[in-house]
């Protein structure tokens, strides 16, 4: 495997121009990622870049819960709900929840291990320990910095 080309050609007016932007972006995400997180009461797996789709969490945090399970783990999936209605916290019933109300990638998750769709994440992390959790994997987990609302 050999590193993408454009690794060695000198910078051009392009990222002259875009450098400003990116340290902003930088600080921004620096900041948010930096403030105290809230115990979730059990381990919390956390599968997570700062790449927007594409990037295989979503399958790396479905092998990884498989491994969890297999070693005796009662793994229970915690997602945003990305695309979805429900701000929740909400236990996703795959086959009765639909991608409109609670986002695709849960429903996919949902078949793989029981799944809760929650904007705040501490609440769902704490309806996820109160169901029988033992360990919770999330895979969109740098997503979104924002605090529990």
């Amino acid at each position: 495997m050999r590193e993408p080309g454009f690794w060695w050609r000198k910078a051009g007016l392009a990222s002259a121009l875009l450098s400003p932007l990116a340290a902003g972006y930088g600080m921004v995400a620096a900041r948010r990622m930096g403030r105290r997180g809230v115990g979730a009461g059990v381990p919390v797996v956390c599968i997570g870049n700062f790449t927007l789709g594409g990037a295989g969490k979503t399958p790396t945090a479905i092998a990884i819960a498989q491994m969890l399970a297999a070693s005796g783990e009662h793994v229970f999936f915690l997602t945003r709900g990305y695309g979805g209605s429900v701000a929740g916290p909400k236990r996703v019933e795959p086959d009765a929840d639909s991608a409109a109300q609670v986002g695709d990638e849960a429903l996919l998750l949902a078949r793989a291990a029981p799944t809760i769709v929650a904007r705040d994440r501490v609440a769902g992390a704490r309806l996820a320990k109160a169901q029988g959790a033992s360990v919770i994997v999330m895979d969109d987990g740098l997503q979104n910095g924002a605090p529990a609302k």
